[in-house]
């Protein structure tokens, strides 16, 4: 090799000026890096939803922007819950869940073992909230917040309109079996939140895990964006 092609070699200046570029370009790399991945696991990340429990509202195979600053949620806001049984792992396992989840929009945790219902992470509808004393009839809430005299629809206590899907059952259908129609009268605790699937007649939510406490909420749903067309705030 010529010297004008080893200049590199012949001059300490020039040699140690593109270790200082290379360092910069790395080290500029590795903050970005990190930046994206804080803020997408502690600030907005996205959730695939891969079954048709929100359905109307939220796609089969949908993509969700969930926010984990949101932790205190209103009558109607969708939420992300965690898992009610969380096993107890080394460090190294829960960072490699992290990281494999974080990459996988929350939808795979390679070390945790699906062993009861409630056990994945999942979009539920916050339907009522603490102090509120609720009923079920049809598939549809009746609820009475603290202090009120009156029962009135889930409908009509909150300020974001969502649609539900409830199909008609058969003809003596009993319904406490499945994806409960009736639920009987309850008052909810200080830290306890009534949530449904949208999908009323064939998913899993409060009628079988019964109120779930503020702990399990990771987060408030804020958009669907993917599929386009179906884009929207919630």
């Amino acid at each position: 090799m010529s010297k004008e092609n080893n200049i590199y070699e012949l001059s300490y200046t020039l040699r140690r000026e593109l270790q200082k570029k290379v360092f910069s370009v790395i080290s500029l790399f590795l903050v970005v890096i990190a930046f994206f991945t804080l803020f997408l696991r502690f600030v907005l990340f996205p959730v695939r939803q891969n079954t048709v429990s929100m359905t109307p509202e939220i796609a089969p195979n949908g993509w969700i922007m969930v926010t984990p600053l949101l932790k205190t949620p209103n009558r109607g806001d969708v939420v992300l819950l965690k898992p009610s049984h969380v096993e107890k792992h080394p460090s190294w396992i829960r960072i490699a869940n992290n990281v494999v989840a974080f990459f996988t929009a929350q939808q795979i945790f390679p070390f945790t073992k699906d062993e009861h219902m409630g056990d994945s992470y999942e979009l539920r509808r916050v339907v009522a909230v603490p102090g509120d004393t609720l009923y079920i009839t049809g598939y549809v809430l009746f609820i009475k917040p603290k202090g009120a005299s009156d029962y009135l629809t889930e409908f009509e206590h909150t300020t974001t309109p969502y649609k539900v899907n409830i199909a008609t059952s058969p003809e003596r259908w009993d319904g406490t079996l499945g994806a409960q129609a009736n639920y009987q009268q309850i008052t909810l605790k200080e830290d306890e939140y009534f949530v449904m699937a949208d999908n009323r007649n064939a998913c899993i939510d409060s009628r079988m895990w019964g109120p779930v406490p503020a702990s399990r909420i990771k987060g408030k749903a804020l958009m669907q964006y993917f599929p386009f067309n179906k884009f929207h705030l919630f």
